[in-house]
């Protein structure tokens, strides 16, 4: 079992496919590639036609890795479901499964414990997951890998399954890195230099940022504590303040206290005097009617006059009103035209608000779409940043890849040429 698992680990996976996020771009793509004869004698250059070559390998290998992380995540699912699997595979692999399966829930009687540290490990009660991996779970892959009709099922499994789990996450990573790879395979030369000079703009001026951003920071600690300084001393001022306030307010009812006093000791002294005042007013009083009778007979004589008096501000009166009636009628002459003009004067303001009105209805939109153009730019510089980034480890890794298939070549060469000469050397002999 150990050397039939080991050689199946290494085994390529009989179909392809991506996930939820990028799984039609990915199958148009293959069949695209699938589609293109590279053996025709119309191709560019045999540089041109090793690089896609590469292209296609390179995204078959994505897909397969994509399909086996799928599997992968919906392992511990699909063990769950007895009917399905019995349904779909065969008897024997069946077995193999449960024998597997098994041997992951106990351990100790697994065959394929090579670590006897491991193994030690397990009997002291340490069934960490580093001690319950085994060689195994490579076969059970293998053997769920090899049936296409269990591709439905995997997919209805990622479709159900949380975006929130590390396992959907390193998912959609692995898919974005794929569609990445395959821009940057499509990418011209041309295209990359243009690349790389928006890179080193944005560099520029993030740096340039990054010290105004610095700049800011240093202000705002510094304002920060100035402003901290100021709040400990009005703190100290409002204290030293409510001390003042609270020897104020006890000198303040001690104060109080001495007026109340002095008020009660008052108005002892004014009652008696106004007991002295009140026989001294009756006496006055008696003499007071005296005068009042005296007065009353002066006054009705003076009210007859009053009168007649009185009848001749009235007749004045009325001449007066009558003036005012007629000059309020001029008034209100004067008064209808200012109204009129008034009138006249406030449509036309209506009519200029209208028409301030209907240019902010087009003015507010087109401020609207530059934020939205302005928005749009930013977000696909930053897209072709990540591109860029993306690009150049792809790059680097390709170019070590390329420098490497040459040394050997290199060698094969000089091995061929040593080989040569001493067959040379043999037959002269």
């Amino acid at each position: 079992m150990e050397s039939h698992s080991a050689g199946t680990l290494q085994s390529p996976s009989t179909f392809s496919e991506s996930s939820k996020t990028g799984s039609s771009k990915s199958a148009d793509s293959t069949t695209k590639d699938k589609d293109q004869d590279f053996t025709k004698d119309n191709a560019a250059s045999p540089i041109d036609l090793e690089c896609k070559i590469q292209a296609e390998r390179i995204t078959k290998i994505l897909d397969e890795s994509i399909n086996k992380t799928k599997l992968a995540i919906c392992l511990p699912g699909l063990v769950k479901e007895y009917r399905t699997l019995n349904s779909i595979l065969s008897n024997q692999h069946m077995d193999d499964l449960l024998l597997i399966f098994d041997q992951y829930d106990s351990p100790l009687f697994s065959t394929s414990l090579l670590n006897m540290g491991a193994f030690e490990d397990l009997k002291a009660g340490d069934v960490s997951l580093k001690n319950r991996l085994n060689p195994e779970l490579g076969l059970l892959l293998y053997i769920m890998n090899s049936y296409p009709a269990l591709k439905p099922v995997v997919e209805e499994m990622i479709d159900e399954g949380k975006p929130e789990t590390p396992g959907l996450k390193y998912l959609l990573a692995l898919e974005n890195f794929r569609g990445l790879m395959v821009k940057q395979m499509e990418m011209t030369a041309a295209e990359e230099l243009s690349m790389k000079l928006k890179t080193r703009k944005l560099e520029a001026s993030n740096t340039k940022l990054t010290t105004i951003i610095e700049e800011y920071t240093n202000t705002l600690k510094q304002e920060s504590e100035n402003f901290e300084e100021t709040m400990k001393h009005k703190a100290e001022v409002i204290a030293s303040l409510e001390a003042e306030l609270a020897t104020q307010n006890r000198e303040t009812a001690a104060k109080l206290q001495k007026k109340v006093l002095d008020s009660e000791r008052q108005m002892v002294l004014a009652t008696r005097a106004h007991l002295i005042k009140n026989e001294m007013l009756k006496e006055e009083e008696a003499e007071s009617k005296e005068v009042y009778e005296n007065l009353l007979k002066v006054h009705l004589l003076e009210e007859k006059n009053l009168r007649a008096r009185r009848l001749k501000v009235e007749t004045q009166l009325l001449s007066w009103l009558q003036k005012y009636d007629v000059e309020m009628a001029d008034k209100q002459v004067e008064l209808d035209e200012f109204t009129e003009k008034y009138d006249e004067e406030m449509k036309k303001c209506k009519e200029l608000e209208d028409q301030i009105a209907e240019q902010d209805k087009e003015y507010i939109p087109l401020m609207a779409e530059r934020e939205a153009e302005y928005h749009e730019e930013m977000t696909q510089k930053m897209q072709k940043f990540l591109q860029e980034h993306a690009a150049r480890v792809i790059q680097n890794a390709w170019r070590e890849v390329l420098a490497n298939r040459a040394e050997k070549k290199k060698l094969k060469k000089l091995l061929k040429k040593m080989q040569a000469a001493e067959e040379k050397k043999g037959g002269k002999k």
